[in-house]
C-alpha cells in the first residue's frame, strides 16, 4: 500500500492577517488518497494542532470534502499531527504539501530540506495553491551541480492575478508564481479559480484551491496508483 505525508503549516497569521491551512487543500487530497487505499499521515511544521484559515469553511467557501471531512470526525486528525522534523523520506512514498496563506510564512524555512530529500530518493513530491512555498528553498544536483529543484521543471502556483484577488499581494514577498519564475522554472496556470496541476516526474504542482483533487490525482499516477 503506497503511503503519503500531508504536511501542512502551523502559522496562524501572516503578519497581522489571521490565516493558515486551506481546508480543501487538506481534505480533497486526503479523500483523493484514502478512497484509493493509500495511507496517509498528516504532519505540519510544528506538531499539534492544524490552524485553519476561517475563511475556507465559509459558506462561500466550503466544500463536499470538507463537509465529508467534519462528518468523519477528520478534524480530531488534525489537532495531534506529528511534527515536520519526524518526517522520513524512507518512510513514505509521496509527500503532499497543502497550501493556505500560513504557508508563506513557515514552510520556505522548513521544507526545503525535506522536499530535497523525497525528490533526491525518487519519491513524489506534491505541492498546492501557497504548498509551492515548500519548494522555494528545495534544491536538487544536476550534473554535479546543486541548483533549485524547480529550475527549468512545469509548476503550478498561487498566482499574481489570484494573491491580487484576494487582497494580500502587498503581504508576501513573492506569489508562488513570481517565485517559481525567479527560480529558474517553466510556470503555467488556467484561468483564476479554475483547476490547474502539472506534473514533471514526480513533481506535482497544482495552482489554487481548485487544483487539490487534480493535484493529488496526478500524484496518484505518479505513484503508479
Amino acid at each position: 500500500m503506497p503511503s503519503v505525508a500531508i504536511v501542512a503549516t502551523s502559522a496562524d497569521l501572516l503578519k497581522d492577517h489571521p490565516t493558515g491551512a486551506w481546508s480543501e487543500e487538506i481534505t480533497g487530497p486526503f479523500y483523493v488518497f484514502k478512497d484509493k487505499k493509500v495511507d496517509v499521515t498528516f504532519f505540519s511544521v510544528k506538531g499539534g494542532k492544524v490552524p485553519i484559515d476561517a475563511g475556507s469553511l465559509s459558506e462561500n467557501f466550503v466544500t463536499e470534502n470538507d463537509k465529508r471531512f467534519e462528518q468523519d470526525d477528520g478534524p480530531k486528525l488534525l489537532e495531534t499531527t506529528r511534527a515536520l522534523g519526524d518526517l522520513k523520506a524512507d518512510d513514505f512514498d509521496c509527500v503532499f504539501f497543502a497550501g493556505g496563506h500560513g504557508t508563506v510564512v513557515d514552510f520556505p524555512d522548513a521544507c526545503g530540506a525535506i522536499a530535497s530529500e523525497f525528490y533526491a530518493k525518487g519519491k513524489v513530491v506534491g505541492a498546492v495553491c501557497h504548498g509551492p512555498t515548500a519548494l522555494y528553498n528545495a534544491t536538487k544536483t544536476k550534473d554535479g551541480v546543486e541548483e533549485a529543484l524547480v529550475k527549468g521543471m512545469q509548476v503550478a502556483g498561487f498566482t499574481d492575478k489570484e494573491e491580487e484577488q484576494v487582497g494580500l499581494l502587498k503581504l508576501v514577498d513573492d506569489t508562488p508564481e513570481s517565485k517559481m519564475k525567479k527560480l529558474g522554472a517553466e510556470h503555467s496556470c488556467g484561468e483564476p479559480w479554475t483547476p490547474h496541476a502539472v506534473r514533471d516526474g514526480t513533481l506535482v504542482t497544482g495552482q489554487n484551491p481548485q487544483s487539490s483533487v487534480k493535484t493529488a490525482e496526478l500524484c496518484l499516477e505518479a505513484l503508479g496508483n
